[in-house]
């Protein structure tokens, strides 16, 4: 929501991976972690902290387990997929290719970290009016990172300018 405030959530346009009786996984995918100031990652290896730090081909997922890479990609059928849109994969080969290579492959975004809600945490959330819903598009590959959550949020029809600075259903 606009008046989001946690700058790990603020502007945060999530990919929900799992929801179930253990709790919710998501992965925000609008955020390059180059814009991200990360306290307490837990990266010990300076020069990896230094790549996460200037590359504008990785993405900030959560700030949980932030050692950790995945793939996000349109479904290719290749690896376990989330959804039918959506896979999820840890290929070393590919992370490579994205890392080191100029371009980075179409409809892919190599993403650290992740958020996680306990049982029922991200329902309460949503109840209270903190996060809104909506169906995958297409726009978390082709829209800008930086553009993305004011396009979606146009896409609900509202004016992130409009906005009270509290949650809440009315």
């Amino acid at each position: 929501m606009p008046n989001m405030v946690d700058p790990y959530f603020a502007r945060s346009v999530i990919f929900i991976c799992e929801d179930d009786k253990n709790g919710t996984m998501g992965i925000i995918v609008n955020k390059p972690i180059s814009q991200m100031k990360i306290i307490n990652s837990g990266i010990k290896n300076k020069i990896f902290e230094d790549i996460l730090n200037e590359s504008k081909k990785i993405y900030f997922g959560g700030p949980v387990n932030l050692n950790e890479a995945c793939i996000v990609r349109k479904n290719t059928g290749e690896a376990d997929d989330f959804s039918e849109k959506i896979e999820l994969s840890t290929d070393l080969g590919l992370i490579q290719k994205i890392l080191f290579s100029e371009k980075t492959p179409k409809n892919t975004k190599l993403i650290f970290g992740h958020a996680s809600w306990d049982r029922d945490q991200l329902k309460r959330e949503i109840e209270r009016g903190d996060w809104l819903i909506q169906n995958y598009s297409d726009s978390i590959f082709n829209i800008p990172p930086k553009n993305l959550w004011k396009k979606l949020i146009h896409m609900f029809g509202l004016d992130n300018y409009k906005f009270v600075g509290t949650s809440g259903i009315s």
